[in-house]
């Protein structure tokens, strides 16, 4: 998975999950929910995937197996 990959989908607009080499999965239900590394940063080699609670996750690109888009949003993969 590469960062260009996980920005198309995050301006699509449209929800969606990012799962990782350890099985888990962590969902994107809106763009406000991830952010990305700044386009001139020369190490863009992760996300951050906030939640509800007030938590936030940080996933290595290299961990990042699938991006799935949510099947009611109306697409997928």
């Amino acid at each position: 998975m590469n960062i260009a990959q996980i920005e198309e989908a995050a301006h699509r607009g449209l929800p969606f999950s990012l799962k990782v080499a350890d099985g888990d999965r962590y969902d994107v239900p809106h763009r406000d929910y991830i952010s990305l590394p700044p386009r001139e940063s020369p190490k863009r080699t992760y996300v951050v995937v906030h939640r509800d609670d007030g938590y936030a996750s940080i996933l290595p690109l290299i961990t990042i197996t699938s991006l799935t888009f949510r099947v009611d949003a109306g697409t997928t993969q």
